[in-house]
């Protein structure tokens, strides 16, 4: 009997280890405050406008590139609504027409939390013709590259993995990938470019938008 006892005894002090260890060993549930794209006007600087026709031939073939398609730095006192003068102005919500009126873009993602990884879900679809980006001959992706930076400190870019960002197609003309990482609380761009092989002409299809995205 005490045997038999003892057997039982050292059984459930095994099974008890095993479910502290169990426990222990499970990644927490990610918690805090979640981010996301700044709420605003919908966009509309392609209103009253025909889209731009994209020709592929564009892409190597020089063509003057459009003027005054810049944003204006200093526009605003408050440096959260500051945008790249090499761009277009910087946009709110998760969806708008690109910097050039050739594409439209909107993007969702997994929790934006502060110095967590997120992954990005682009869509993408031509203005003229209605139709998911496709690849060119070249069989790169159109959506190249994501550049992520804070508008109050444009040099400050984050963790070195936002310019490794990878990005596979999950359907026509729709894009995942990441990780990204914001590293501070605050306001966040998130830039997507496209056909960045291209020359950046009328007509070409390079092209690129951004968003602002706030970071609790």
């Amino acid at each position: 009997m005490k045997i038999r006892n003892l057997l039982l005894l050292t059984a459930l002090s095994g099974f008890l280890l095993n479910v502290s260890c169990s426990s222990s060993d499970e990644s927490p549930t990610p918690q805090g405050p979640v981010g996301g794209p700044v709420s605003g006007s919908e966009d509309a600087h392609c209103d009253g406008q025909a889209p731009v026709e994209v020709v592929a031939a564009a892409c190597t073939a020089p063509e003057p590139e459009e003027e005054g398609a810049g944003g204006a730095p200093g526009e605003s006192s408050d440096c959260n609504q500051t945008h790249d003068a090499e761009y277009g102005d910087t946009l709110s919500n998760s969806e708008g027409n690109d910097d050039d009126c050739k594409y439209f873009v909107s993007w969702a993602s997994t929790p934006i939390r502060l110095n967590e990884d997120v992954t990005f879900t682009v869509t993408t679809q031509n203005l003229t013709t209605q139709q998911p980006l496709e690849a060119l001959e070249d069989g790169d992706l159109p959506l190249t590259r994501v550049e992520v930076y804070q508008p109050c400190d444009p040099t400050r870019r984050g963790p070195a993995q936002n310019s490794k960002a990878k990005f596979t197609e999950t359907s026509p003309g729709v894009y995942a990938g990441g990780p990204l990482r914001f590293d501070q609380s605050g306001r966040w761009v998130v830039r997507f470019h496209l056909y960045e092989e291209c020359l950046d002409g009328e007509g070409s299809p390079h092209g690129h938008i951004a968003f602002f995205i706030d970071v609790p």
